[in-house]
């Protein structure tokens, strides 16, 4: 007795546009190809934290954790991944845009999609973070410094510039997607800074511009998520009555891990924690 199957037939563009995870999946693909990169998408730390180490100033992504702007981040870090060489500029019709952002870009209102787009490209313009000009009847978006002051944006120099790298498995493996807003801004805050840092919540709104309750949020789930580690540490603190207290220091791990010596690691630990007592908010 023979058995007939009947083969699934094959969706069409429409229904596969009408699907957003997917479309939404093969565009940021696409465009992981397009980059040619092959070491992620350097960030300066200005991005998180500007001004000095013992007066640190909260940089852009505070404002836009709260203005509560997790699409316009977004859009930000794939215009990063897209921008590759100078004068990194990036010019995409704006549904592919709104594609990599998940959005639909084939229901009833057809301008839904590019509206939101533009307002995105609005809110980065606001922040210094970009600049946006008309060619081709279409947007061009240039980078600009991490710094939010308006500058030219130039390619971090290593043992010179501040900066940090977010590995393409941000995006290959779905943590885009599978991270809250509150855990990505962690995951860019704590990329900023060297394996076994030190990083007490209550000090997110001076140093970061973020809640304690944001970065408490951040921390537990990519902790969950197996990308964030921690030890305990014991530290002499004569205030106590145990006089030893125990401090807890953090490391990301793969594929966000930073590789640093636990030399160096523990020597900027302790001048951190100089800095902590004498009333300083951030860490080298």
């Amino acid at each position: 007795m023979s058995t007939q199957t009947t083969e699934r037939p094959e969706t069409t563009i429409q229904e596969q546009l009408r699907d957003t995870d997917y479309a939404q999946t093969k565009t940021i693909e696409h465009m992981l190809a397009q980059s040619r990169r092959t070491v992620g998408v350097q960030i300066r730390r200005d991005f998180v934290q500007t001004g000095t180490q013992s007066k640190p100033v909260p940089g852009a992504l505070g404002k836009l954790v709260n203005t509560h702007n997790e699409r316009a981040l977004d859009l930000y870090l794939l215009q990063r991944l897209c921008a590759v060489t100078d004068p990194w500029d990036v010019k995409k019709p704006s549904k592919i845009w709104a594609r990599a952002l998940g959005l639909s870009t084939a229901g009833s209102n057809p301008n839904y999609a590019s509206d939101t787009v533009s307002k995105l490209w609005g809110k980065l313009v606001d922040l210094d973070l970009i600049e946006r000009t008309r060619e081709s009847r279409m947007a061009k978006i240039t980078t600009l410094h991490e710094n939010a002051k308006g500058g030219p944006y130039t390619k971090p120099r290593p043992g010179k510039d501040s900066y940090f790298n977010l590995p393409l498995e941000y995006w290959s493996e779905d943590w885009y997607r599978k991270l809250s807003f509150a855990a990505k801004a962690t995951l860019l805050i704590t990329s900023s800074l060297q394996p076994q840092f030190y990083l007490p919540q209550e000090f997110g709104p001076k140093w970061y511009g973020v809640s304690a309750d944001t970065l408490n949020k951040g921390l537990g789930e990519l902790q969950a998520a197996d990308l964030l580690d921690y030890g305990h540490f014991p530290r002499e603190d004569w205030g106590t009555v145990s006089v030893t207290v125990m401090e807890r220091r953090y490391t990301l791990q793969p594929p966000f891990t930073r590789k640093l010596s636990s030399k160096t690691a523990d020597a900027r630990f302790d001048k951190t924690l100089a800095r902590w007592k004498k009333g300083g908010f951030s860490e080298s």
